[in-house]
Parts: C-alpha cells; structure tokens; sequence
C-alpha cells in the first residue's frame, strides 16, 4: 500500500526544480503568484545608466593603466635612446683611436685615414646634438620653435665641436637658409657632384669627399664632405607645402631663405670640416 503522503512528496519534488517549492505540504489549492509588472521606461533608463557608469568605470581604469604603461615605455625609451647615443659615440671615438695606432704603426701610410675618422666623429656628434636640440624643441613647441631653436644654437653647437675636435666644422647647401652656408668655391664643385652622383644611383649616405690639399702658400688643409640627406620630419621646414605658422616664421628669421621645395631623399646639404695641417 502506497503511503497516503506519496503524492504530495511528488508534487514538492516538482515544484523544487521549477523553484517554486509549496509553502506546505497541505492539500489546499493556493493561488497562482502574480506576475511581476512590466519595467517601466524610466526603469529602463536608470538601468542602463547604471551599466554605463560602471563601463565609464571600466573604461576609466583602462585608460590610466595605459597611459601608465605609455609613461613608462616613454621614460624606457628615453633611456635606450640616450644609451644608444653613448654607444655610438664610443665606437666613433674607438675608430680614431684605431685610425691612429694605424697610422703612427705604419700599418697604414696615410694621414688622410686618421684625419677623416676624427672628421666622421665632429660630423656624427654635430648631427647628433642638433637633432636632439630640435626633437626637443619640437616637442615644446612644435615647428616654428625648433626653427628658433636651431637658429639660435647651430652655430654654438658647431663651434664648441670644432674647439673640441680641432677640425672646423660646419654646413653649406646649393638652396641655403642661412646666407653663411651658402655653397661656393670648391665646396659648391663636390655639392654639385654630389648631385650627378645621386642622379646616378649611388646611395646618398655613401655621397662623401675627401682630400688633402697643397695651398699656394705651401701649406696643407684636410678637407671632406659628406651629404645631408633631406628626411620626412625635414618637410615640415624645408618641403614645398609648409604651414602657414612655419612660412611666417621662417620670413622672419631668414628673409633670404631658399631652402624650400624639397622632397624625401633630396640633398639638402653637407657637412663641411676642415683643418690646417
């Protein structure tokens, strides 16, 4: 004989799963639970304002960790760079000191290997601290800035290479900026070879001149050139469509300026160092 509570222990089990378990186990007929009303559209809206505040949250966090993390490459970056830079002046000073003891050997007979190693050096510092002054000012201040900044320190920055190095260093171009650099006499001779040649093939970064030559006095003056090449961050000063903020800029500083209308890969110049031997 099946127990008289079989049943009702069947219909509790039922309702568990459906979660809807009977308050008792009486055999009362109870009403069904009224539905829940429908939400409102102002419920609507408070929800979703809701979840949008926690994403803003979110998203909030996520943008102070990655400008965080930016920082901290910026800040590593800076230090690569400027470990890099040492590197490099190491090596150009260990290939004088190499240059040298080739010389003063004998291994190698002739003066114009180590003049030209100290001369590649003053080239490689001069670029180096002048592309740093106008990376820095560019970002204070954007173009017209670095154009202020490089007018007013290019000229120190040669000078203090050249009392360093002993060899006199500085720049010269066919479509000058400066009326110091414009290109004449034996410099203009190689800016214009330089020039045919590029329009040869021959990669500019191997566009290099050097020699030593006797004057009428008798003395002797070690001369070399190497080209300037003209590069994208170049254009922002010295390409043909400039800001309007850059041409009012560069109308007062240079109002004999012809360095404009380049293109990527142009020569804009040459480094030019010399020394009385």
């Amino acid at each position: 004989m099946k127990h008289p509570f079989f049943p009702l222990a069947i219909l509790a089990v039922a309702l568990t799963a459906c979660g809807q378990a009977p308050e008792s186990t009486q055999t009362t007929e109870q009403a069904a639970p009224a539905e829940k009303p429908a939400a409102t559209t102002a419920d609507k809206i408070d929800k979703a304002a809701e979840a949008t505040k926690e994403a803003a949250i979110a998203v909030k966090d996520d943008v102070v960790k990655a400008t965080s993390d930016m920082i901290a490459k910026v800040k590593s970056d800076e230090r690569v760079e400027k470990a890099t830079e040492k590197a490099a002046s190491m090596v150009d000073e260990a290939k004088v000191v190499a240059a040298d003891m080739a010389v003063a050997t004998g291994i190698v007979d002739d003066p114009m290997v180590s003049h030209a190693a100290r001369a590649a050096a003053g080239i490689k510092k001069f670029a180096r601290t002048l592309q740093g002054e106008l990376k820095a000012a560019m970002s204070e201040g954007g173009a017209p800035h670095a154009i202020k900044v490089c007018n007013e320190k290019t000229a120190g920055i040669a000078s203090d290479i050249s009392a360093e190095t002993g060899y006199n260093l500085g720049r010269v171009s066919l479509k000058n900026r400066n009326p110091d650099q414009a290109a004449s006499g034996w410099n203009q001779t190689v800016l214009e070879e330089f020039e045919a040649r590029l329009a040869n093939g021959e990669p500019i970064d191997k566009l290099v001149f050097k020699t030593i030559v006797t004057q009428e006095d008798g003395s002797q003056e070690f001369r070399m050139m190497k080209a300037i090449p003209t590069g994208k961050v170049c254009l922002n000063c010295h390409g043909s469509e400039i800001k309007d903020e850059v041409t009012m800029k560069l109308d007062e500083l240079y109002p004999e300026d012809n360095a404009r209308g380049f293109k990527e890969g142009d020569i804009r110049g040459a480094f030019v160092v010399t020394k009385t031997l």
